[in-house]
Parts: structure tokens; sequence; C-alpha cells
């Protein structure tokens, strides 16, 4: 079997990895892949989003399945091409992959099907914006812009002087370009957030354990956002208890809501959620596998991923034998000097890559590499996501910090405190 992963960064080598698991030895192809892709199989310089060049690849090379990786591409509605041309692709179409590409979407989704989210407004003029925060006497809030920003499109207000400079940022200054050309005032949310991963075909859906993400760039949740600077997973968290609530309470409406409004939805489905006082709330959703959260969670699971994501693309989520394998993962981005900012390209990091490949504690991932004739290079900000399995937390963080520790990390920093209220569990 052929399969083709489109994408270039973490989430698509850990798409590639799993898919390699599988019994049925398959041909894997990445476009356009990175380091790690290609020693899965090969890499094909295509653009996720020049539909014909893709189709014409698949037909061309008998690809029996391809697997998208990033939003961009769904939003774009590769999804759809595909499936007119009769190519099985895993991941939803342009209109299911809307309540990503659109926080508006999503939020009207939310409200129109009972699923607790944020009070919220929308708006499209700054200085309308302005007025109404003045009115209101805003203080703690958040501010997203609407469309896709790389997962950096949200700003947590912590008074009214933020809340109008997040708006000046966003619809005046356009740091996030047209995805910011509206935005929303949503109530700011107090609990610790999860990330739910679920597979979905229809009214069929199948979720992945429950992970933890760290978005700030830097220790004690300082900095700037990023797409993510570990991860861990299964977080305790979650109770069986909770796990019901938010099953009950937002993940079945929303694979009901979908159905009743007439969208088909095919591939992942992320549920970003904030877990406050009062219950579980829906903080944004996701048309594809979270990235770091899949480095952590595929590792995580018995079974055929092949089979799960082909029988998905099938319309036959029944067939998918994933489950738990017992296990706790942690994971740790080895970053680019500067990210998410500024960032140099080209560090030499073979030795250290050597170094981390060679530890049987560690399942190395990766994410801004290339290669130049037998070095392995930085070419992104995110470079590496470094994930320890181990019976428990303690022992997660240990493989991980002691394995980082030895490496040179020319170029690179670390956030050294992922998972770090996990020690004892």
């Amino acid at each position: 079997m052929h399969v083709l992963v489109l994408g270039s960064g973490g989430r698509e080598h850990a798409l590639g990895w799993a898919i390699a698991q599988s019994k049925k030895k398959p041909e894997i192809t990445t476009a356009p892949g990175n380091a790690g892709t290609a020693s899965l199989g090969s890499n094909v310089d295509l653009d996720p989003e020049e539909h014909d060049e893709i189709i014409d690849f698949c037909k061309s090379n008998n690809v029996d399945l391809v697997v998208v990786g990033p939003e961009a591409p769904l939003v774009d509605g590769i999804a759809d091409s595909l499936r007119q041309e009769k190519i099985a692709v895993f991941g939803p179409g342009s209109e299911a992959a809307m309540i990503e590409g659109s926080k508006v979407f999503a939020k009207e989704f939310c409200d129109r099907h009972g699923i607790p989210t944020a009070s919220w407004k929308v708006f499209e003029d700054h200085e309308v914006a302005h007025k109404y925060i003045d009115k209101n006497d805003i203080m703690e809030c958040v501010v997203k812009a609407d469309g896709l920003a790389a997962g950096k499109g949200a700003i947590v207000c912590d008074d009214i002087i933020d809340a109008h400079s997040a708006m000046d940022t966003i619809l005046l200054e356009k740091k996030f370009g047209s995805a910011g050309d509206r935005t929303i005032l949503e109530d700011r949310l107090t609990g610790f957030e999860t990330t739910l991963l679920t597979i979905v075909s229809g009214e069929n859906y199948v979720k992945l354990p429950y992970s933890q993400d760290h978005k700030r760039a830097f220790d004690g949740d300082r900095g700037p956002n990023t797409g993510g600077m570990g991860v861990f997973a299964p977080t305790p968290k979650v109770s069986a208890e909770l796990d019901e609530i938010i099953t009950r309470e937002i993940v079945e409406p929303t694979v009901r809501g979908l159905v009743e409004d007439g969208i088909e939805y095919n591939g992942c489905l992320y549920f970003g959620l904030m877990i406050t006082d009062e219950g579980p709330f829906v903080i944004e959703y996701n048309c594809r596998f979270g990235d770091p959260e899949a480095q952590a969670v595929f590792p995580l699971m018995e079974g055929d991923w092949l089979e799960a994501l082909r029988s998905t693309a099938l319309g036959k989520t029944e067939k998918i034998n994933l489950k738990p394998n017992g296990k706790k993962a942690l994971t740790v981005i080895l970053a680019s000097e500067g990210y998410p900012d500024k960032y140099n390209k080209g560090v030499d990091i073979t030795d250290d890559l050597d170094l981390l490949s060679a530890d049987s504690n560690l399942v190395v991932f990766h994410a801004g590499t290339g290669k130049i004739v037998d070095r392995i290079i930085t070419s992104g900000g995110r470079v590496l996501a470094v994930t320890a399995l181990g019976n428990d937390f303690n022992e997660c963080r240990n493989y991980a910090y002691d394995a980082i520790g030895k490496l040179k990390l020319k170029g690179m920093f670390y956030r050294k405190d992922i998972g770090h209220e996990l020690v004892s569990v």
C-alpha cells in the first residue's frame, strides 16, 4: 500500500512513524517532508496546497491513501479535491474544516448546539472594538484572530490596557494578516487546559488519550505563545468521571451537531478544552492532529495506525483497533534560538541527533530539519520533539532531560519544566 502524507512538521513525521509500524509495511511518501520523514520512505517536493500537483502525483504513483497533516490545505479544500477524484483521504473537507478555519464559525456552532464555550463578541472595526471595551470595562479576556494563525492567534489579556492593545495588534497592525480581519473577544476562563484528539467519521468517533500542552516559550509559562514547547499524556487531571462529562456535554453534541448541520466530517477532530469549576468548556476546535500532542499520543497507542486512518477515510471507524498501551509519554521541544520570533536556520545538529536517536527510551520526531549531504541542519522554529516513554511521569522526565542534558544544543533552546507538576504521578 502506498501512503502519501502531506506536510513537513513534527506531526507529519509522527504520522509517518505511526503508519510505518503497520505489519502491512506500506510505502510512505511525504510532501514536502523533512529530514526525519525521509528516513521512513521518500520525500517529494510538492506543495500540499497545490491540488492539481497532488492529484497528478497520486494518480501517477498509485497512491492508495492520502493523510493530510496541516490545517491550511484542509481549509483550502484539498480533501474535497482528492475525493472528487476517488482518492481515499484522511482529513475533513473545506466546509468541515471551517470549525478551525474560522473562530466565528466555531463559536456559532457551539451556541447553536448548546455546547459550553466562553461568552464572546465579534469585531471587524478596531474603533468599535475599543468603544465596546471601554463601555463594558473589559478586563481579563482573550482576543483571537478569526482565521488561521499557525496556533499563535490568541492574546491573553490581564486588564483593559491589554485588551485595547490586543485589538490594535490584530485589527490595526495586522500581525496575523488576513486571519485578523475579524476578531473574537471572549471571556477568560479559569481552570486547566487539556486536549482531546478524536478520530471522526460521520456519527462515529474514537477518543485518544487526553494530553496537556505547554504553549509559552519559557519556563514558568512565561514569554510569547508558541505552537507548543512540550506536552505530556495521558493527563491524570482528567478522571473517568470528568471524561464522561466531556463526552456527554461536548464530544457527542459536537459530532451530532455536525451531522445535523449536514456537514460530513472525516478525519481528526481536536478538542481544546478548559476545565473550570463550572465544568468543561470548548476553547477551540482543530480539524487535524495537534502538534506536539501527536508526538506524545501516537506512541501511547497499540494497534495499526495505517488501518485506523484508512478505515476512517473509507467511513468504517468501527474497524479501528487502537487502544492505550498503559505507558506515559512526555515530549520536550528543542527549538531554534529566538523562536517564535526571528531565528537562524542552517545550524548543524547531526551529532546531537545521533545521541538522541541512540537512546532506546526516546522517540525523536523531526520538525524543522533539512539535510545537506549527510548532515542534518535546522530549517524551522521548532526543530525536534523528544518523546520519552515510561511507566510513570517521573521516569519520562528523567529519560528526556537526562538525554537532552548531554547535548551541545548549538543554536537551540528548550523548556526545562515540562510536566514539572507530575513528577510524583
